[in-house]
């Protein structure tokens, strides 16, 4: 039993491994296509040639493009992901991802940890309730906002504070007098600002999670098993604890793999329309300013998370699912 883990974690570990090197790979080439020449953006309009070469050099674009290849790897792997180009301008990206990607923890991380703990239980609720009034207006409920566009809601919020609360930060991180305050007003002005996006967030993610749990659960408690357990002399709640809510997380489980991996990516709609500076709000922006050493590592950053998130996923389900590892 402990060759056949071994030996099973060993091969995924080697697939996320050549994964990585091919998203890597594809990342570094998929800018290089891109329309636009970076250098337009380094360099001030009407600039002497001295200077153009200057710029070209300290970015390293005069060079071949199998030469920035390597340095691209290399940078990956020594923690050197190099210098942006827009986003505080000349700043080490290291530096700038590390601010970006906490605002996006806040936002995202929090936000997908509610999703899942409400919506688990939104759809066992449902589930076990199946057929009732409960389980017609959960069902409505979920379609309603699983079906319902991100922004619309977002725009739909901004648009009701704006009005009937104008005192109600409608935008940004955090507000113009956040470093005045002391630790308990900045936790405040910090809470203020993420509400909204993170409710808008939430709201959503709960109706993927509440669907996709009851469904799993009403295809487990129709199962022959089921029907033993509750002759056995088993009360309803001790069936849907012990034996029912094990086997309908499989699938679950695969999808919160898939959510968390995302957390580091953003929310790339809900961040721009609530001007809150993550990560996705960062990847938009650096888009539209052909940042490419931005871009490459807010990208290289997202992929990784997914395919450690689905890594863990698929240790999680080799444990729930002994099958799973044969």
């Amino acid at each position: 039993m402990a060759y056949q883990m071994a030996f099973y974690l060993a091969r995924k570990g080697f697939y996320v491994l050549i994964t990585i090197i091919l998203i890597l790979s594809f990342n570094f080439v998929l800018f290089r296509v891109m329309p636009g020449d970076p250098s337009h953006v380094l360099i001030p309009r009407g600039a002497n040639a001295t200077t153009v070469q200057e710029l070209r050099q300290y970015y390293g674009l005069d060079k071949p493009t199998y030469v920035q290849y390597a340095m691209y790897m290399e940078g990956i792997f020594t923690g050197h992901l190099g210098k942006t180009f827009t986003v505080r301008a000349g700043s080490e990206i290291s530096d700038v991802l590390v601010i970006y990607t906490g605002n996006t923890l806040v936002l995202v991380g929090t936000g997908t940890v509610l999703s899942i703990f409400f919506g688990v239980i939104l759809g066992r609720e449902t589930a076990w309730r199946r057929g009732k009034m409960g389980d017609r207006l959960g069902s409505a409920f979920f379609l309603i906002f699983y079906c319902m566009p991100t922004f619309l809601f977002a725009l739909v919020l901004l648009t009701l504070f704006a009005h009937y609360i104008p005192s109600w930060p409608i935008s940004g991180t955090t507000g113009d007098d956040y470093y005045m305050y002391d630790i308990w007003g900045k936790i405040l002005d910090r809470a203020q600002h993420t509400l909204l996006p993170m409710f808008a967030l939430t709201i959503e993610t709960v109706a993927t999670f509440s669907i996709i749990t009851r469904s799993s659960l009403i295809d487990v408690l129709t199962e022959d098993y089921m029907v033993t357990a509750v002759a056995k002399g088993l009360r309803g709640r001790q069936v849907l604890k012990r034996h029912a809510m094990p086997n309908a997380m499989l699938p679950v489980v695969t999808v919160i793999a898939m959510n968390v991996g995302w957390i580091l990516s953003g929310s790339i709609m809900i961040e721009i329309i609530f001007s809150y500076q993550g990560l996705g709000w960062l990847t938009w922006k650096a888009v539209w300013s052909h940042d490419y050493p931005l871009l490459q590592s807010a990208f290289m950053l997202e992929t990784i998370a997914v395919l450690v998130a689905n890594f863990i996923a698929d240790l999680l389900l080799g444990i729930l699912d002994p099958r799973v590892k044969t």
